[in-house]
């Protein structure tokens, strides 16, 4: 694990020595360096640090202010401000800081920060790793299957028994569910709906219909290959079984 450090100071002999003393840390590496808070921003958003040891008296923006216009980022760098002055501590640790470091820095000490540094770094890879690992989990747990199907209507939500439905679709972003006279708007998407709805009743004819087997009226041969399922709703709707999916419907139906 490298903790990935820009160090940001005025003072050319100060992030000379400071970057001396980091040079003892193998697991330390230096990738940036800045003369003030302007260029130290560019540095920032340029490349993800880790952490930045960052002077508080500059020209222009000081540390302080360079260090509080970081919060609310989404990867946001641990800072450790290094200075020759007491004084500001308390406004460090408000905003906040891990560490305030007092010019000439003492080896002990910045040992001290170095190894809080780490374990910073490593709880939050820990954290990041167990998220990853419970979406993995509930990736691979496979949906309950349904028993009604949610749908709305009128600012009203209502569960729909699945013998009701005659067919689902997709229209741009909105999925619709039509029963024997009305149309109904789903959250769930069509994908879902074919992983959760039964398999043996509900057949997935084109990419963007899923019809229930029970309510066909009609099956006709169509263009290339295709085929043409005639429903029984109010509107005798009809719906496309692409080529790829004639197979199933033909083994669904007990098709010759």
């Amino acid at each position: 694990m490298v903790l990935r450090a820009l160090i940001v100071d005025d003072e050319y002999p100060a992030r000379m020595e400071l970057r001396y003393q980091l040079s003892q840390f193998p697991d330390v590496e230096i990738i940036g360096e800045a003369t003030n808070a302007r260029e130290a921003m560019a540095l920032i958003n340029a490349l993800e640090y880790d952490v930045i040891f960052l002077d508080v008296q500059m020209p222009g923006m000081t540390g302080l202010e360079l260090a509080k216009s970081l919060k609310g980022r989404a990867v946001m760098p641990k800072v450790v401000f290094v200075t020759a002055y007491e004084n500001y501590a308390v406004s460090a640790f408000e905003i906040p800081a891990t560490d305030y470091l007092l010019k000439p820095i003492e080896a002990e000490r910045l040992a001290e920060t170095i190894q809080r540094l780490r374990e910073a770094k490593g709880a939050a890879a820990e954290g990041k790793a167990e998220k990853a690992g419970e979406a993995a989990r509930q990736a691979e747990e496979p949906k309950p299957q349904l028993s009604f199907l949610l749908c709305e209507k009128d600012d009203k939500q209502i569960p729909l028994p699945l013998n009701e439905i005659v067919y689902i679709f997709s229209e741009g972003y909105n999925v619709y569910v039509q029963t024997y006279s009305e149309r109904l708007l789903t959250r769930h998407t069509l994908q879902e709906l074919t992983e959760r709805l039964p398999a043996n009743q509900f057949f997935r004819s084109h990419r963007s219909y899923l019809v229930n087997i029970y309510q066909v009226k009609e099956i006709s041969p169509y263009f290339n290959g295709a085929y043409i399922m005639k429903l029984k709703d109010k509107n005798h709707s009809e719906v496309i079984v692409s080529r790829a999916n004639v197979k199933r419907m033909k083994q669904l139906f007990s098709m010759g």
